[in-house]
């Protein structure tokens, strides 16, 4: 699911703080208003084989994006906002710990996420050769589904603005369609959750698509205002004990599944997987990162 903002992920899947303040910015790229698709006014891309675990940001934080040890497969699914399993047909040269890339990323402050994106999809087609192409497959999703005693969906209040995802809004303002991920930190506690205005089941699904597929399954129509917030205990590091990883996962699912049955009636199973038919992104080219 998605990870709180701001936060790391190890390669287990593990939360924790982490401090980028070793990562150092290097080359420009192209500047951001020259004519074409929206690039990163300044980018660093280095090849790691150091063979060990990497962590970063989901999205950028004060105008910079910094990513140690990013496998090719997550650099595609933030570029073209899928999950992991809807990345397809990576070079085995991609795979595995030996190869990995550290980047940092410099741009507008103020950037949405779909032209962060598309910013990534430039920086794959520039430096990488990248060459993909749309498919439809059948894979296991997660599901949205209403729990039982019914949905707890309050009807949209309308107090949103029908606004592009390439403008920006101000943080007291909501654009309508989207749902917002938040995140706040108290002592050792993460409460994150989501947030959205006149939005559908189908926009809720895609929202928590991020760390896999999910699917909306609740037949309900219309649109709502959503707002929903799971706390979750902060892991202080990385664990290398495989029974504590589990019982931190375990206890996310809970807390979880806990959150969205409590506060919308809605019910999704992170221990369940169905077959659906799923967008999947199919590498067709990519090559190791030119110089900086």
């Amino acid at each position: 699911m998605n990870w709180p903002s701001g936060l790391a992920v190890d390669a287990s899947g593990n939360l924790y703080l982490a401090d980028f303040s070793e990562v150092a910015v290097a080359t420009q790229n192209a500047p951001q208003n020259e004519p074409g698709p929206p690039r990163f006014d300044v980018v660093s891309v280095k090849v790691d084989y150091a063979g060990t675990g990497g962590a970063g940001d989901e999205f950028p934080e004060h105008g910079t994006w910094r990513w140690t040890r990013i496998p090719l497969s997550f650099l595609v699914r933030y570029a073209y906002h899928v999950s992991l399993e809807q990345v397809v047909g990576v070079p085995g040269s991609f795979q595995g710990p030996q190869t990995a890339f550290n980047i940092v990323a410099k741009m507008p402050a103020d950037v949405s996420h779909e032209r962060f994106r598309m910013m990534l999809q430039s920086l794959l087609a520039d430096r990488f050769k990248f060459v993909m192409h749309r498919e439809t497959r059948d894979l296991p999703a997660y599901t949205v589904e209403v729990a039982k005693g019914g949905p707890k969906l309050q009807p949209a209040s309308g107090q949103c603005e029908q606004a592009p995802q390439s403008a920006t809004l101000p943080p007291d303002r909501h654009r309508c369609g989207v749902v917002e991920h938040h995140v706040q930190i108290h002592d050792d506690v993460i409460g994150h959750g989501y947030s959205g205005w006149s939005v559908s089941m189908g926009d809720l699904a895609a929202a928590l698509s991020a760390n896999g597929p999910v699917v909306d399954d609740t037949g309900i129509q219309g649109i709502y205002d959503i707002h929903v917030t799971i706390s979750t205990a902060l892991s202080p590091a990385p664990s290398d004990d495989p029974e504590e990883r589990s019982n931190r996962e375990f206890e996310y699912q809970r807390n979880f599944t806990a959150a969205f049955q409590k506060q919308l009636g809605l019910s999704i199973d992170l221990t369940k997987l169905k077959k659906r038919p799923l967008p999947v992104i199919v590498i067709d080219h990519v090559e190791l990162p030119t110089p900086n």
